[in-house]
């Protein structure tokens, strides 16, 4: 029988097992960190890895690198100073890397990383991504192209073009996708106003067409009418029939309607571009309320008119036109209303000034609301086959044809709300162009490249206009040197005495000498001073495509644009020359 272990070895034996498990303890834990570590490791290689697989088709892309420059040097570049963003996403959508020019939409690209890789994307196009990463994650597709919008930190659209690449692991698991994007806005807007401005082109041929016909048989026709009117006038004086004097005053009241409705035909005929100014809306109404005072009688008014609502750069003459044909027929709808009642209210937000004018008048069928704008239409007179006006009340549809064409001028957007017995609402929105940069545009010119402290030289003979863009190019960011022509004469006299970074041009300027006409003058000497033709000018516009062909160094915004699209106008053709310059 063996010996019993003395006590002492017991206690040996016991710090011997107690130490070894301790060891064990510790081991464990250094192998929990070993994997840990080696799990960090292996992801960092796979973004390494795939951030290569990018680099590389970036070299495929562009060939050789220019010297001094390395693929990883030129790639980091690239990706933080120009449109492009990249990013890496993991095999979960999450962000693993993005590009520093993610700044230039406010979002730093130490932000986004674990963000959904869907945190800037519109929502509408949400649905495209979705469907597109669950094809690559079941295997289905390697490469996507897809456009799509993206939604900056202050709120504004951008358009962008992006391919999408999967990364699979060995077992053909989704482990990455690389996202290449480029933006696109710029071209899409151009492509947008390109197909406004065609669209604008056949409208107002079709237009001149009409209003060359009708300037010349306005006339004779008028001659006629008035031959007509004044002798059924002086007959009236001199008739002691009824019967015979009710006759000549329904001639009288035909040939004034004849007059009224040759006037409309031109005036809608006519190109006219807006002749802009600040003024505030709530005046304007209160202005042609006054001088329908007589025809208001008997309605009730309700005004909603909104606090602190913003000056409207806008023709006044345009406008007031518009509101009054507006307010005619509402008046002309409630005529049978037992408590007739016209509401108006106006309100601002989202870049819009807005204004609705809402009757309780007879209101229009449905199967005529897509109508209501069409030249000629009406549903007076004759055509009021429902006996919903007075019999009295006629129309020359060309009123609400008005309208619309001055709206549209001015970029605005025009709706209309009615149903049979219930009344009609005009809705109009007309873009709300502000005195100054807000501070959200000026951090984002901040966050793009531009540049500072050139000499330009502002054409445009409405002071409204050129003291908002004087004061937006002159002060920060951008501080440039700005001197004002109010004519083409000055334009040409200060183009010849100063050389100019970049020249900013009204098409439509008082006296003989417009804005093309400058711009031919200057082109004779100088053929790379850049010029931004600012217009609306239908004609103008329909030329101004083969133009752009003939010379890279001039750009186009139509009136009313926006004070940021006006900065970025600028920006891009100095880019151009910039570019230029360095070639």
């Amino acid at each position: 029988m063996a010996d019993k272990p003395s006590y002492d070895e017991l206690v040996k034996q016991v710090a011997a097992l107690n130490a070894s498990q301790a060891s064990a303890a510790i081991l464990s834990e250094k192998l929990d960190a070993a994997r840990r570590e080696i799990k960090v490791l292996t992801d960092q290689k796979k973004a390494i890895e795939a951030l290569r697989r990018s680099e590389n088709r970036f070299q495929h892309v562009i060939g050789d690198t220019p010297p001094g420059f390395s693929v990883q040097k030129l790639f980091s570049l690239i990706t933080g100073h120009t449109n492009v963003l990249v990013s890496i996403l993991d095999g979960n959508g999450a962000y693993l890397w993005a590009s520093p020019s993610h700044k230039r939409l406010g979002y730093p690209a130490s932000r986004l990383i674990g963000q959904p890789g869907s945190t800037l994307m519109a929502e509408q196009d949400l649905n495209a991504l979705i469907k597109g990463f669950q094809k690559a994650s079941r295997g289905n597709v390697s490469k996507t192209h897809l456009n799509y919008r993206v939604r900056d930190r202050w709120g504004n659209i951008h358009f962008y073009r992006g391919t999408f690449d999967a990364v699979t692991d060995d077992d053909g698991s989704l482990s990455q996708v690389i996202c290449v994007s480029e933006d696109i806005t710029e071209l899409t807007r151009a492509q947008a106003e390109k197909g406004e401005a065609l669209a604008l082109a056949a409208e107002t041929k079709k237009m001149a067409l009409v209003g060359r016909v009708a300037g010349k048989m306005a006339h004779d026709f008028n001659n006629i009418l008035s031959i007509i009117m004044g002798n059924a006038e002086m007959s009236m004086m001199d008739c002691d029939d009824e019967d015979t004097t009710k006759a000549l005053e329904l001639i009288f009241n035909q040939t004034v309607r004849g007059r009224n409705l040759t006037k409309n035909l031109v005036v809608f005929a006519r190109d006219q571009e807006p002749k802009q100014e600040y003024f505030s809306i709530d005046r304007k109404i209160e202005l042609v309320l006054n001088l329908l005072k007589k025809d208001l009688e008997g309605i009730r008014l309700v005004r909603d008119y909104a606090a602190d609502c913003p000056e409207l750069l806008a023709d006044p003459g345009m406008i007031e036109n518009a509101l009054v044909n507006i307010f005619q027929n509402s008046i002309h709808a409630t005529g049978l209303s037992p408590q007739p009642e016209i509401q108006i209210r106006t309100y601002h937000g989202g870049g819009k000034i807005g204004m609705e004018i809402q009757d309780n008048g007879c209101g229009i069928p449905e199967k005529y609301l897509g109508s209501i704008f069409e030249p000629s239409f009406t549903l007076k007179g004759s055509r009021d086959h429902l006996k919903a006006y007075k019999p009295e009340i006629k129309g020359s549809g060309y009123g609400m044809a008005n309208v619309k064409k001055y709206i549209d001028q001015h970029r605005g957007e025009i709706s209309i709300r009615s149903k049979v017995g219930e009344g009609t609402c005009i809705c109009i929105l007309l873009p709300e162009i502000k005195k100054a940069l807000e501070a959200g545009e000026v951090i984002q010119i901040r966050a793009e490249t531009f540049h500072r402290e050139k000499d330009i030289l502002l054409v445009e003979d409405e002071p409204a206009i050129a003291e908002i863009q004087s004061k937006i190019l002159g002060s920060a960011p951008c501080h440039h040197r700005v001197d004002i022509a109010v004519n083409g004469k000055a334009a040409m006299e200060m183009a010849g005495r100063k050389r100019y970074d970049v020249i900013s041009l009204d098409y439509m300027l008082p006296g003989d000498i417009n804005g093309m006409d400058v711009y031919r003058h200057i082109r004779k000497t100088d053929p790379q001073t850049p010029v931004i033709f600012i217009s609306g000018n239908a004609e103008f516009l329909a030329s101004i495509k083969a133009l752009r062909q003939k010379d890279p160094f001039i750009d186009q915004l139509s009136k009313p644009c926006t004070n940021l699209d006006y900065v970025r106008g600028i920006n891009r053709l100095l880019d151009k020359v910039a570019a230029g310059e360095e070639s």
